[in-house]
């Protein structure tokens, strides 16, 4: 019954996000109003793949999302040749999430999952502890908050989008670059990018504006380590607040609970960690626009034993975003200019 109404939540909700009613999507499935009311209302009825491959379609989903709705509503796979149109000849695209590249990201079989563990939390960890919380973390040493002060202007001396968050994805320090790439989005009361970065990748309706694939590229990593995180301290309540809005949406809560066993199944326990990972980004500035990044973990070792993380995205540079003027000898990297 739990599994069936959060499939009901799940067809009902991508409707609504598509701005379609009931008639709309009875239309494009060439159905009575009355027998698709049936499939939203209750849909624990026998799922033929025929069936799921229409709503699929649509409800204009993603490769991705069709995989987690077929896992939901038949708990297995969709069918190998699920996307393919009529007619065609060439394969279709796996189910599977696409594998990014780089080194965090190994071609070859994938290998077994072994359970990643989470950074322990912070002996030091940037605010003063926060009295409702009495067994959390306090940044007040001052010693800390001067090497904090120091460090983060070092970021701010660097043209490539850089982040220093916790444990938590608390943001402590975002430097100019890191803002400008996420200057078009829209303002959002708990899922900033700048405020709590695992919660703008998840939850912020203009992630994917900026980060590109974000489902199979951003959102399925991060939504691994906080499985981690969760595992190693069950009773964190910040990393519980987080759980629970992903158990809110239904579409995000049947990717934690369903996509993520099986990406993780297919990608190892290699992919959880960013560091060396490649990923598709969207630019505001026309000078790069669509491109890549390369994630560069670059913690210290004082920052690192408090429980920190520094990510910095470095671009890669597309033949477009070679300035013509430009003379090249060597191959080099080109710095992200936060104007």
């Amino acid at each position: 019954m739990l599994r069936a109404k959060r499939l009901t939540d799940v067809l009902r909700r991508r409707r609504e996000e598509l701005g379609l009613s009931v008639e709309d999507v009875a239309a494009r499935l060439d159905i009575s109003t009355v027998a698709y009311g049936s499939w939203e209302r209750t849909p624990a009825q026998d799922w033929t793949d025929e069936k799921l491959c229409a709503l699929v379609k649509a409800l204009e989903m993603s490769d991705q999302q069709g995989g987690w709705l077929f896992r939901l509503a038949v708990d297995r796979d969709p069918p190998q040749a699920w996307n393919r149109p009529v007619g065609a000849s060439r394969p279709a695209p796996p189910s599977g999430p696409a594998r990014p590249s780089g080194p965090a990201f190994p071609s070859g079989p994938a290998r077994p999952f072994t359970p990643v563990t989470a950074p322990a939390p912070p002996a030091l960890p940037v605010e003063p502890a926060d009295p409702s919380e009495p067994d959390g973390p306090d940044h007040s040493d001052p010693e800390t908050q001067a090497y904090l002060r120091d460090f983060a202007a070092m970021m701010d001396a660097v043209p490539l989008p850089s982040v220093l968050f916790d444990r938590r994805w608390d943001v402590t320090h975002a430097n100019h670059a890191f803002e400008a790439l996420f200057r078009g989005v829209g303002p959002h009361p708990t899922a900033m990018p700048a405020q709590n970065f695992l919660r703008f990748v998840l939850f912020h309706p203009d992630a994917g504006t900026v980060l590109g694939d974000r489902e199979t590229s951003w959102c399925l990593p991060l939504l691994a380590q906080l499985d981690a995180a969760l595992e190693w301290d069950p009773e964190d309540r910040v990393l519980q607040a987080i759980r629970d809005d992903i158990a809110d949406d239904p579409i995000m809560d049947v990717a934690y609970r369903c996509g993520l066993p099986h990406w993780m199944r297919a990608m190892g326990a290699a992919a959880v960690h960013h560091d060396g990972a490649v990923r598709p980004l969207n630019h505001p500035d026309p000078r790069w626009g669509r491109t890549e990044c390369r994630i560069v973990d670059e913690t210290p070792a004082t920052l690192q034993d408090r429980g920190f993380t520094r990510m910095t995205l470095v671009l890669r540079e597309t033949r477009a975003a070679v300035p013509p003027d430009v003379r090249r000898g060597k191959p080099h990297l080109r710095a992200v200019s936060s104007g």
